[in-house]
């Protein structure tokens, strides 16, 4: 009897277990300083349990060459002409990793360097909208909050209850399945679902040399790392102007950093 028990115990233990742990896959628009969703559009996905989740974008393996080059092609030839150079995705790409027990994220991004970053969850203060919509099958609720100089309007569904959403947006009672800033410079958007689903397991952040960083940055390093790059290029801008006779307005931090601080 007491074999049966603990058989039946363990068993709803681990339908329990398995029905918090999901995948979601999202579009991921980033346009800093561009006044829309202008940028190129990645493919990302959340990976996530009733302990952590792990979002990645801009990864190599998640998008198709080709069609980052038609992006580039359309943006250059569009009314607002745009042009991007060198490579816009990393082997690894770009990751969140949040741990609930600690309440932390681990980070990384890519400028002249890989930067891999730490730091205490922010507790954004949403405001819970009684407007609702359907995202695929799910009834979502919409929720308003500030985060780092942005202010950002998600909608999340409460019928998978885990705080958990892309990049840094965390908090509501329900997973969040679409989030934007108020100029949709940030934009991320609901492409499909496995849920529960028992073949995933929630990663933590891999650096390119598939080893552990060591030298974690705080959210103040990285701000400050941020702020001389921004002087670096202005300075380079100014003088290529000069170069060729004409005005170059220089970058802020609007204008290359999802984080305005």
């Amino acid at each position: 009897m007491k074999k049966l028990l603990l058989l039946t115990v363990f068993t709803i233990y681990t339908y329990s277990y398995a029905q918090n742990k999901g995948i979601v896959y999202y579009g991921h628009i980033e346009s800093p300083g561009k006044g829309g969703p202008n940028g190129l559009d990645f493919n990302s996905y959340l990976i996530f349990d009733q302990n952590q989740s792990y979002y990645v974008s801009a990864k190599d393996s998640l998008e198709n060459e080709s069609n980052i080059e038609n992006q580039k092609k359309k943006k250059a030839e569009g009314e607002i002409k745009q042009i991007y150079l060198g490579k816009h995705t990393l082997e690894q790409g770009k990751q969140v990793y949040y741990d609930r027990a600690k309440d932390s994220l681990w980070w990384n991004k890519k400028y002249s360097n890989e930067i891999y970053g730490k730091e205490k969850r922010v507790a954004i203060e949403w405001k819970i909208d009684p407007e609702t919509k359907k995202i695929g099958n799910l009834l979502c609720n919409k929720a308003t909050g500030h985060f780092r100089g942005r202010d950002y309007t998600v909608w999340f569904t409460k019928e998978i209850p885990v705080p958990f959403g892309p990049w840094k947006l965390q908090g509501l009672p329900g997973l969040i399945l679409e989030a934007y800033d108020t100029k949709k410079e940030l934009y991320i958007y609901f492409k499909s679902l496995e849920y529960p689903s028992k073949n995933v397991s929630v990663p933590k952040i891999k650096p390119i040399n598939q080893g552990t960083p060591t030298n974690w940055v705080s959210i103040d390093e990285y701000k400050m790392i941020l702020e001389k790059l921004i002087e670096k290029n202005k300075n380079k801008a100014i003088l290529l102007g000069k170069e060729h006779g004409v005005t170059i307005k220089a970058a802020g931090m609007n204008d290359i950093s999802t984080e305005i601080f």
